[in-house]
């Protein structure tokens, strides 16, 4: 009887030390969570600083408030397209630095690209800012928002993506607008040959760039690796297509004036299609364009015509499609994590000047001291009081947060 009583007893003593064992795992895991998430936050703080930093010389205008307005309002931009305030910051700082006077909006444009499109941060400036470039825009966001949008609703209906809209905009943007054709014009196109070939958006940019160049009588380099555009070929590619009945050049009031590019293309697609695979006129038309990638673009815009003007009505059709695909995003685990991330270091940053975090952030490091020393006597650590000191701390975090009226970006 005396052994089953010691047996017993020495079971609830296992008993005991395995679950006051488990009790410290659990709030040694906790604080050490509390703490890496805690650096973290301050750790992307000290860069949305770093940022603002930047701003502030190159945006001389900004005042003191406004610089702190825009720090603290980074947070909850960022998290409408699922991304970090420094993300937005970055395109800030990007925009400001281009000139831009209303770059906080057009670093706003940016991240709904980004978060829509699932592309790089520098390539969706670049579209931006070649885009606007080109066409005139003036920095204004409500244009380009049409524009980005229209492009978006063409990715969405077709067989392409705003990737290699973006390359190939940047790339033949400037050529397209300088020969008079329309940025939707322009993106319909591209997104035609780019669907239709399968090649990339910068391999599209360039053969259309050259393609232009031979519709508007313009020698030179277009950079694409392949023939240079000179008064000969240009001769050729003009005898190739007048040999197909269009002439790039129509007379008004007795004056001879070249054809909008799409006019041309369009004239020629009529004439092209009803041709043989085999027919010499054809061959010599793609040939005179002068290279395989400017053909295959060349003859995919005119084999292709109808799904031209098909992605001509998707992007008139586009108004508001990154604002409703940007809502669904940050509604996805990624996003809502990264909303909960922006949340965590916004409220980090309300009480990161104070005192008392240092003090809770110290007391905290005494307890895992403590419990470091202990490892090797469970009974000694009470995990009850340990818990208390842990919701105390917790309980202070939030209690600050929610109160704190500090500004967390001092200048």
């Amino acid at each position: 009887m005396a052994n089953n009583n010691l047996f017993s007893a020495l079971q609830t003593q296992l008993k005991e030390a395995a679950q006051s064992f488990t009790s410290w795992l659990s709030l040694s895991n906790a604080a050490k969570k509390i703490i890496s998430e805690t650096k973290e936050a301050i750790s992307e703080l000290k860069d949305v600083n770093t940022y603002l930093t930047q701003i502030s010389k190159t945006n001389n205008s900004l005042s003191k408030s406004a610089l702190e307005q825009l720090g603290n309002d980074s947070f909850e931009i960022a998290s409408k397209y699922a991304k970090t305030a420094t993300d937005y910051l970055s395109a800030v700082q990007k925009m400001s630095s281009a000139g831009y006077k209303n770059a906080e909006s057009l670093a706003e444009l940016s991240l709904a690209v980004q978060c829509v499109g699932d592309m790089t941060a520098e390539l969706s400036d670049k579209y931006i800012t070649a885009t606007d470039a080109a066409f005139n825009m003036n920095g204004s966001v409500d244009r380009l928002t049409e524009t980005l949008d229209g492009a978006n609703n063409i990715t969405n209906k077709n067989m392409v993506n705003m990737t290699d809209l973006a390359e190939a905009m940047s790339i033949v943007g400037s050529q397209a607008a300088s020969s008079q054709m329309k940025v939707d014009e322009i993106t319909a196109a591209i997104g035609t040959m780019i669907a239709v070939t399968k090649n990339s958006g910068s391999e599209i940019g360039n053969a259309f760039k050259a393609i232009l160049m031979n519709l508007q009588q313009i020698s030179g380099n277009a950079l694409d690796g392949e023939s240079i555009i000179d008064a000969k070929s240009l001769s050729q590619y003009k005898k190739a297509c007048e040999d197909l009945g269009v002439s790039l050049y129509t007379v008004k009031n007795g004056a001879a004036s070249l054809k909008e590019p799409m006019q041309i293309l369009k004239e020629l697609s009529v004439e092209y299609t009803k041709l043989s695979q085999s027919d010499i006129k054809r061959e010599n038309l793609l040939s005179a364009v002068g290279g395989e990638n400017r053909a295959n673009a060349l003859n995919a815009i005119l084999k292709n015509y109808s799904l031209y003007e098909k992605m001509l009505t998707d992007y008139a059709a586009g108004t508001g499609s990154m604002a409703r695909e940007a809502e669904k995003a940050v509604n996805t685990w990624e996003g809502s994590l990264n909303r909960l991330s922006n949340t965590w270091t916004d409220t980090i940053g309300n009480i990161a000047d104070s005192d008392v975090i240092i003090t809770a952030v110290n007391g905290l490091n005494g307890l895992l001291t403590a419990i470091n020393n202990i490892t090797g006597a469970l009974g000694a650590l009470d995990p009850l009081g340990s818990l208390a000191n842990i919701s105390a701390i917790s309980g202070l975090l939030m209690y600050k947060a929610g109160i704190g009226e500090r500004t967390k970006f001092q200048w």
